[in-house]
C-alpha cells in the first residue's frame, strides 16, 4: 500500500493558502485552506480532482479558507456526471448485446470543518445545484474530547482515523453526547440560567436543520430541469420559469402580464419551480467564529510480515497462508493449531502527521495547550506538523510556537505562513506566456510582479527540526516513512520564458520589430491623433483580469475586468475567482492596494459562479484599507446576488454598512430578456453624491437574472459597455448605442454556433455584430473557451461594410490575462496582431509535442 501526503499549494498571490492531498491508493483526501486558486493550481500541477472523497478544512470557517471550495464543488460534480454518462453509454451498448450493466461506485463527497461550515454552504444555494455529487457536511461545533481521557478519533475509514482539534479562545461545549457538566445534576427544577441555555441551544439545534436542508437539496435534491407543473397563472409564486402552449401545441417562454399584475389572465401555464433550496429567502442567523479546526492525521496500524519459513516448518500448506495473514487459525502438521502471532511480525504502527492551523494571533496559546500533543497514545506515529499561519503570525518573532517546536524535536515542522513562503509565480504556464508576450509588447504586457524572498526567513537554530514548505514535496507514510523531495517544484527560471521566444519564435519578435517601427512612424502617429480626436478620457485603462469561460484554466483566470477612469475611480465588472490574486500579480501586493482604494464598483453581471466568487476576497481586502470613513463601496448586481452578499457577511466581516446595494430590479416582476432593468438606489441615497457614473442594464438571454451593463461618466461622455454572457441582445446594442469601448464575451468561435445557441453563449462574428449595432468604438473580447490561448480570425464582415467601419473609426482586440491597455491605445496594440499570432500559433505547437 502507498500512502502519502504532498503539499499541493503554498501561500502566494496565486493561491492564498495551503493545501495538502493525503494519497491512497483507493481515494484522496484534502487538507488544509482551499482558498481561492487552490484548483487553477491543481490544474497547473496535474493533480487529479478524481478521486477525492474527503476535503477537511483547516483554519476558521471564512472566505480566506474557503474561497475555492465551491469551485471544487462544481468541477468534481461535472466530472462525475460526465463519468455517469460515459457509463451509461457503455452500459447501454452492454444491453443491446443481452450482457450486464458496469455497477457504478456511487459518488459522495464529505466537507469536515468547524463552525458555520454548512451555513458557508448553504449561502451558495441560488447558483449551485448540482446531483451528481451529493455533498455530506460534517460541521463540528463542540469539543470531541472535552473529556481528556478520551483517545479514540471522531473519523475513521478504510484508510485513515482523524483526530479534529477545535481551538478558540474560550472553551467549546462538550458535544451533545456528553454530559454538560461533569457533576451529577441534582432532581428538581431548573434554574433561569439553564432553562435559558438550554431554550438557546434548541433554537441552535433547530437552525443548524434548516441550514442542513438547505444544502441537502443544493446536491441531493430529486427536482427536475424537466418538470412543468401545469397550474393557474394567477397561482403561480416567483420567481418560476413560465411557459405556455402557442397554437400550435408547441412550448414557449411566457411574456404576458405578471402573475401578480391586475391585467393577470386567467388562463392555464406550465411551470418550471425553482429548486427547493433556492425557495429559502433568509438563512437563520450566524455570526463569524473567532475559532480553528486543526488535525491529526493516522494510517491504521498494519500487520506484520508473514514469515513463510516459520508457516511451512509448522506444516501449513500454502492455500491456508492468506486465512493466517486475516487472523484466522490453521491446522498444522501432526494436527497442531497455528496461530497468526506465530508466524507474523510485530504490528506496524500507522504513521501519520498534524495540522495546525492559526488564523488568528490570539489562538496560539489555546492552540499550543491542548492536551492531544502531550497524549503519548494519540501522538505516536506522528512524524511531521504542517503549520499553516496567515500574514501577521510568523515562527521567527513568536517564542511560544519556537518552543513548542523544540519540544517535539523529534518530529519535523514544515512551515506554510504567507510571511515565510516566498511570493514566486505558483502558475508557471501563464507566467512564462506573459513574460513571452512582454518580449513582443511591453507596453501592453507588464511583467508579472513576484519575489523570491521570504518577508521573514526561518531562524538557523530551528533549521534541523524545521523547513519552509515547497509545492510538490512529499512525506511517505506507507510502506516505509520517508520524505520524497523527486517532486518538488523548482522556483521558476524567468529567464527561460525570453530563451523560449527567442529559438522557438524569432518570426514573431520580426513581426514585433516591425510593429514598433510602424508605430513610431510621423504618418501612423497622425493618422492616430487624426481618427481619435473626438474620443473621450483616452487615458481610461482596461485590465482584463481574468478573460476564460466556466472554470479557471492554466492560462486564463475566469471573468473579471479592471476599469481605471481617470478622475473617476476604478471599477470591476465581474470579479471571478482569484481576482484579487491576479491584482497582485499584476500590480504587486502595495500597487493593487492602491488600485482597491480607488475602487468605486463591482458590477456582477449574472448568478453563474465563475463570474463573482471572487467579490467576497475584494470586498474583504477593501475594507482592511485606511479609506474616509464616509466611502462606500457600491455591488451592482440583482437581488439574488445581493442577497447572497448579505449573508455572506454573517460569516465574514465585509463592514455592510460601506457596501451600497445598487440593486438591477425587473420593472415587471420577471426578468424577461430584453426588458430593461430599474436601478434602485438604498433610501436616502442620492447617486449623483455618490460620484458614480450613470448605469443602465437590460436582461438578457442566458440564465436567470442574468444582465448587461452600460455605464456613462457625465462629464467626459464616455460610455462603456459590458455585455456579461449572453446570446447577442438588441436591446443591449440599443442601450449602450455609440459606446466607445464595447467589453464583449465570445466563448465559440464562428463554426461552433450551434454550441453557443445551446449553451446560451455568443459566438465571435455574433459579438461583433452586436458592436456594428452599437457603433462602439471600440471592441475588446473576452470569455475564451479554448484550452490553449490564441487569436481567432476575425470576420470583418461582421464589422459592416468598409464605409460603416470608416465612418467610426473601429478597432477590435482580443483580451488576455493582466494585457494593459489604454482607451486610447487600441491602434497601436492592434499592430503588435500578427506577433502575437506567431507567438501562440508556436505556443500551442511545442505544448501539444510536450504531452505527447
Amino acid at each position: 500500500m502507498l500512502a502519502y501526503v504532498q503539499i499541493v499549494s503554498v501561500p502566494s498571490a496565486d493561491t492564498p493558502g495551503a493545501c495538502l492531498m493525503l494519497h491512497f491508493d483507493n481515494r484522496r483526501y484534502l487538507f488544509g485552506r482551499i482558498a481561492e486558486g487552490t484548483q487553477r493550481t491543481m490544474v497547473q500541477r496535474k493533480v487529479s480532482l478524481a478521486k477525492i472523497r474527503d476535503i477537511f478544512l483547516s483554519g476558521a470557517i471564512d472566505w480566506q479558507a474557503t474561497g475555492g471550495l465551491l469551485g471544487v464543488f462544481l468541477t468534481l460534480a461535472d466530472l462525475k456526471a460526465a463519468s455517469a454518462a460515459d457509463l451509461e453509454q457503455v452500459n447501454a451498448k452492454l444491453r443491446s448485446r443481452g450482457k450486464q450493466d458496469t455497477k457504478s461506485v456511487p459518488a459522495q463527497l464529505n466537507i469536515h470543518g468547524g463552525k458555520n461550515l454548512v451555513h458557508m454552504l448553504a449561502t451558495a444555494r441560488r447558483f449551485i445545484l448540482r446531483k451528481a455529487l451529493p455533498v455530506h457536511p460534517r460541521e463540528l461545533r463542540h469539543d470531541p474530547r472535552s473529556d481528556e481521557s478520551k483517545a479514540e478519533p471522531d473519523y475513521e475509514d478504510e484508510n485513515i482515523r482523524v483526530w479534529s482539534i477545535p481551538v478558540s479562545v474560550t472553551p467549546l461545549k462538550p458535544s451533545a453526547s456528553e454530559p454538560h457538566s461533569p457533576k451529577k445534576r441534582k432532581l428538581g427544577p431548573a434554574s433561569d440560567a439553564e432553562a435559558e441555555s438550554e431554550q438557546d441551544l434548541a433554537e441552535e439545534e433547530a437552525d443548524q436543520r434548516i441550514r442542513e436542508a438547505v444544502v441537502k437539496d443544493m446536491f441531493c435534491s430529486k427536482w427536475n430541469l424537466d418538470t412543468l407543473r401545469e397550474m393557474k397563472l394567477k397561482d403561480v409564486q416567483l420567481p418560476a420559469k413560465i411557459f405556455i402552449r402557442n397554437d400550435q401545441g408547441h412550448i414557449e417562454p411566457y411574456d404576458g402580464p405578471d402573475p401578480s399584475s391586475s391585467s393577470c389572465p386567467d388562463i392555464n401555464v406550465l411551470v418550471r419551480l425553482p429548486w427547493p433550496a433556492a425557495k429559502i429567502e433568509r438563512l437563520p442567523p450566524t455570526s463569524p467564529a473567532q475559532r480553528s479546526m486543526c488535525y491529526i492525521v493516522k494510517c491504521h496500524p498494519r500487520r506484520g510480515k508473514f514469515n513463510v519459513e516459520a508457516a511451512t516448518k509448522l506444516g501449513v500448506v500454502k492455500t491456508d497462508f492468506k486465512r493466517l495473514t486475516m487472523g484466522q487459525s490453521v491446522p498444522g502438521a501432526d494436527g497442531t493449531i497455528v496461530t497468526p502471532d506465530m508466524v507474523m511480525g510485530a504490528q506496524i504502527d500507522g504513521r501519520g502527521f498534524a495540522i495546525l492551523d492559526i488564523p488568528f494571533p490570539d489562538l496560539i496559546d489555546p492552540l499550543l495547550q491542548r492536551h492531544e500533543w502531550s497524549n503519548p497514545e494519540i501522538m505516536k506515529g506522528i512524524d511531521t506538523m504542517y503549520w499553516i499561519l496567515s500574514d501577521d503570525i510568523t515562527v521567527s518573532n513568536d517564542d511560544r510556537v519556537q518552543q513548542f517546536m523544540k519540544a517535539h524535536a523529534s518530529i519535523k515542522h514544515i512551515i506554510l505562513g504567507s510571511a515565510m513562503c516566498p511570493n514566486v509565480p505558483g502558475l508557471e504556464s501563464p507566467t512564462s506566456q506573459l513574460i513571452k508576450m512582454n518580449g513582443i509588447d511591453p507596453q501592453r504586457f507588464p511583467l508579472p510582479v513576484f519575489d523570491t524572498k521570504p518577508r521573514s526567513d526561518l531562524d538557523k537554530e530551528l533549521e534541523p527540526i524545521a523547513e519552509v514548505g515547497r509545492p510538490g514535496l512529499q512525506y511517505q507514510l506507507a510502506p516505509r516513512a520517508t520524505f520524497i523531495t523527486d517532486g518538488v517544484v523548482p522556483v521558476m527560471d524567468t529567464k527561460r520564458p525570453i530563451w523560449e521566444l527567442m529559438t522557438y519564435a524569432p518570426q514573431a519578435l520580426e513581426r514585433a520589430s516591425a510593429a514598433r517601427n510602424a508605430i513610431a512612424a510621423p504618418s501612423f502617429l497622425t493618422e492616430v491623433e487624426k481618427s481619435q480626436h473626438d474620443l473621450p478620457s483616452p487615458e481610461t485603462e482596461i485590465v482584463p483580469l481574468g478573460t476564460g469561460s466556466a472554470m479557471p484554466s492554466k492560462y486564463r483566470n475566469v471573468s473579471a475586468t479592471l476599469i481605471r477612469v481617470p478622475g473617476w475611480g476604478s471599477y470591476i465588472l465581474d470579479c471571478g475567482e482569484n481576482t484579487l490574486g491576479q491584482l497582485h500579480r499584476c500590480f504587486g501586493y502595495e500597487g493593487a492596494d492602491e488600485v482597491l482604494k480607488d475602487l468605486r464598483a463591482i458590477y456582477i453581471s449574472h448568478l453563474h459562479a465563475d463570474h463573482h466568487l471572487g467579490t467576497v476576497s475584494v470586498i474583504a481586502r477593501w475594507r482592511q484599507l485606511s479609506l474616509p470613513a464616509d466611502r462606500k463601496l457600491a455591488i451592482i448586481a440583482t437581488p439574488k446576488y445581493q442577497d447572497f452578499v448579505r449573508e455572506v457577511q454573517s460569516v465574514q466581516h465585509l463592514s455592510g454598512e460601506r457596501l451600497l446595494h445598487v440593486t438591477l430590479r425587473s420593472t415587471s416582476g420577471r426578468p424577461m430578456p430584453g426588458t430593461l432593468t430599474k436601478t434602485s438606489f438604498p433610501d436616502g441615497v442620492d447617486p449623483e453624491a455618490l460620484g458614480l457614473p450613470r448605469v443602465e442594464a437590460c436582461f438578457v438571454d442566458h440564465c436567470y437574472e442574468a444582465t448587461a451593463v452600460v455605464l456613462t461618466f457625465p462629464d467626459t461622455g464616455l460610455k462603456i459597455a459590458y455585455s456579461g454572457d449572453c446570446r447577442p441582445s438588441a436591446t443591449f446594442a440599443e442601450l449602450g448605442r455609440g459606446a466607445h469601448l464595447l467589453l464583449h464575451e465570445c466563448t465559440f468561435e464562428d463554426e461552433l454556433g450551434g454550441d453557443a445557441l445551446a449553451k446560451k453563449h455568443s459566438t465571435l462574428s455574433e459579438a461583433l455584430d452586436v458592436g456594428r449595432q452599437m457603433r462602439a468604438r471600440r471592441i475588446l473580447l473576452t470569455h475564451f473557451s479554448q484550452r490553449y490561448p490564441k487569436l481567432p480570425v476575425i470576420n470583418e464582415a461582421a464589422l459592416g461594410t468598409e464605409e460603416e467601419k470608416e465612418s467610426r473609426d473601429v478597432d477590435v482586440l482580443f483580451a488576455f490575462d493582466m494585457m494593459r491597455l489604454k482607451l486610447g491605445e487600441f491602434k497601436q496594440a492592434k499592430a503588435f496582431l500578427p506577433a502575437l499570432r506567431e507567438l501562440l500559433q508556436e505556443g500551442e505547437k511545442q505544448e501539444e509535442e510536450d504531452e505527447e
